[in-house]
């Protein structure tokens, strides 16, 4: 007989996503998280925090990085693309990621601008992030039978400051995971999801958000006033 969740004590994610409700969580999350998510053929996808439920098996490279917590650290089935990282320090190239994904990361980090600024190095130019966040007001975050009701929640003002201050442009922020999690079944889980999104509620278990880099961001403006008082490049004679 699978275990409830009510009898769930999770250790660490890895634990949660072999129970009974832990698939469900997957199952409802990946249906959402392909709709919003690029098409990942071909591309290199770096996953943050507890991913391996969510990596696209269609990426040409994918790579899970589990942050130095208790929640992320276990594995059960460990190989040579899952790592354990500082989630200040990503040993990743600059340019290096298509797109990063991170499912149980942002809230366990230590200090998120400095984690942020971390995965918008690792990015190219043109490439996405994908956040998974619990959100402060959901019931999610109010539970410790998931990993979501650890570390630090998020309100949807919070995050949309953070994202901004550390150069992301956000292009796609809605919620999931609207069911409650004592009440979660496949069935009712894909209801709620709907109506949810129909009507935008803002009582879903977490944040789902995409992201680019804002590379013009920090750019000051001139305008033509100031520009004027600036010194003007005199040609050298032939």
């Amino acid at each position: 007989m699978l275990t409830s969740l009510a009898r769930i004590r999770s250790d660490d994610a890895a634990t949660f996503y072999e129970s009974r409700q832990g698939q469900r969580t997957a199952l409802l999350l990946n249906e959402r998280l392909r709709r919003i998510m690029p098409p990942m053929r071909g591309r290199r996808i770096l996953g943050i925090g507890y991913t391996a439920p969510y990596l696209p098996e269609s990426a040409e490279f994918a790579v899970s990085a589990r942050l130095l917590h208790a929640q992320t650290q276990k594995t059960l089935h460990p190989s040579s693309k899952d790592c354990i990282v500082d989630s200040a320090r990503l040993p990743f190239d600059d340019l290096s990621m298509d797109a990063v994904l991170v499912v149980h990361g942002l809230e366990f980090t230590r200090v998120a601008p400095d984690f942020l600024r971390a995965i918008w190095r690792t990015l190219t130019d043109d490439g996405t992030l994908i956040l998974a966040v619990p959100n402060r007001s959901g019931y999610w975050a109010h539970t410790d039978a998931t990993p979501f009701g650890h570390g630090s929640p998020y309100s949807s003002r919070q995050l949309t400051r953070l994202l901004d201050q550390t150069l992301f442009r956000i292009d796609h922020h809605s919620g999931a995971l609207m069911a409650p999690p004592a009440a979660l079944s496949a069935t009712q889980g894909r209801i709620m999801e709907q109506i949810g999104h129909r009507l935008r509620l803002p009582c879903g278990g977490v944040h789902l958000v995409t992201a680019r880099k804002n590379a013009y961001a920090g750019i000051p403006m001139i305008d033509d006033k100031l520009a004027a008082t600036l010194p003007q490049q005199v040609p050298r004679p032939a």
